[in-house]
């Protein structure tokens, strides 16, 4: 079982929607033992309402997210999987104490062997939460998980840049957020493209594309303009490379969405064809927003 905890905030999706891609991908990279005892070639399966039922009312202080999966070992076990992932970047002293509560429901609900790990994204090296016990005069619960540290491969970017394993590249866009968080935007513009372009130089398909792409973008946000300007950069870079996957509109997702960004980018002036390519809404469409906010402006001064 593995079970993936983060706090509830965009986070949330931005770990879930990847693990659930690359969970097969995360296990050979970073739990390269653990990778090893499971038949792959079964179908791994992920527990969601079975951990929602678990965590419900727990008493676990702030709420995070996590995740479960069911997979099979090559001597033909079933086991479960849990992941728990903590992505704020300060110490927790309460975070042993949940991963031990959510281990402990799980098996006496199910009565389920368990592995438990941790993935820490986090800057502090010391901080290195591994077990949980508690207990008096003698008599002691306690549980022991992995954990995986992603600053711990700071060390290794090489061997991450040279892997095909579409997880490295995961740990490669965390660290490189973590060093750009706190320098200008136009450096986090340049980060940000260089981390894009890397997906087409990998050889990446086009979902794979996109899976860690919507990733780096959440990572690294930038300023209104410059995220213009790198969506254009995006634009020319997949002219280049004749592969349009994610220029039209998989910046945005919803329909809706653009529109709303189209609006605002058009009353800031933009030009339609620039707000064509970031949003992958047709020219006819912006033009008749255009004119919809000119109605609106009309009302507005009436």
């Amino acid at each position: 079982m593995v079970k993936i905890n983060m706090m509830r905030n965009e986070s949330d999706t931005a770990w879930k929607e990847i693990l659930d891609a690359y969970f097969n991908d995360f296990v050979e990279y970073c739990l390269p033992e653990l990778h090893e005892l499971i038949d792959w070639q079964r179908q791994w399966t992920a527990l969601d309402k079975e951990l929602q039922a678990i965590t419900k009312g727990a008493d676990t202080g702030k709420r995070l997210l996590d995740k479960l999966f069911k997979v099979f070992l090559k001597d033909g076990r079933e086991q479960w999987v849990l992941i728990h992932l903590e992505v704020q970047g300060t110490q927790d002293d309460d975070f042993p104490k949940r991963m031990f509560s959510y281990g402990y429901r799980i098996y006496d609900k199910y009565q389920k062997p368990i592995v438990s790990c941790a993935i820490l994204t986090d800057e502090n090296m010391r901080w290195r939460p591994d077990s949980y016990q508690v207990g008096l005069a003698g008599s002691y619960l306690s549980a022991k998980y992995l954990v995986v540290k992603l600053i711990d491969y700071q060390d290794r970017i090489e061997e991450l840049e040279a892997s095909n394993n579409p997880f490295a590249s995961v740990i490669i866009a965390q660290l490189a957020a973590l060093e750009v968080k706190r320098k200008p935007d136009d450096e986090r513009k340049r980060v940000k493209f260089s981390l894009t372009r890397r997906l087409y130089d990998k050889g990446f398909e086009k979902k794979g594309v996109i899976n860690l792409y919507k990733f780096i973008d959440w990572l690294i946000g930038l300023s209104s303009p410059l995220e213009l300007e790198y969506l254009e950069e995006i634009y020319q870079l997949e002219e280049a490379v004749k592969m349009s996957y994610i220029s039209s509109a998989e910046r945005f997702g919803r329909k809706q969405e653009a529109v709303d960004i189209a609006k605002h980018l058009l009353e800031e002036g933009v030009k339609s064809n620039i707000i064509g390519r970031a949003t992958g809404l047709s020219l006819v469409k912006i033009k008749k927003l255009q004119q919809e906010l000119r109605q609106e402006a009309k009302k507005r001064n009436h």
